[in-house]
């Protein structure tokens, strides 16, 4: 079976999209680890509740991150293998192409499930901290 140079590179064509998660969650890991600073360099005593959830927003993150960095190395080091394999005249290079390419789409799955559960936990964040400020406007005192 021989395999088209251009199939080989199908693997870096999810590289642009994977770089945008990477750009935005990078950003969102920034505020985070902003928002952490803030609270340990406040004199007052912080709520533990707070920096508790601020600090599994960063795992998340952090866990995102390192799956979005591992399937781009996944595309790059499939496609590359499989190229140089194939230039060399072996025709079962696709083996190694197809495996990196699945792992790097199951990372990518990964990361979006770690983003999906940072984005239902920063919603809970927000409710009760909105709750909490209703309850503070309803105190007459």
């Amino acid at each position: 079976m021989d395999i088209n140079a251009l199939e080989l590179l199908i693997p870096l064509t999810y590289i642009p999209g994977v770089a945008l998660l990477i750009m935005s969650t990078s950003q969102r890991y920034t505020d985070v680890n902003s928002m952490i600073h803030e609270f340990s360099k406040e004199e007052c005593i912080v709520k533990t509740e707070r920096v508790t959830q601020e600090l599994r927003r960063a795992h998340l993150f952090r866990n995102s991150l390192l799956a979005l960095y591992l399937s781009v190395a996944f595309f790059s080091l499939g496609s590359l293998v499989a190229f140089l394999v194939n230039s060399w005249g072996i025709t079962t290079s696709t083996v190694v192409l197809e495996i990196a390419t699945v792992i790097g789409v199951a990372c990518i799955v990964f990361a979006v499930s770690k983003l999906a559960a940072e984005s239902i936990l920063t919603l809970d964040i927000i409710k009760r901290h909105t709750k909490r400020h209703e309850d503070k406007t309803d105190d007459p005192s």
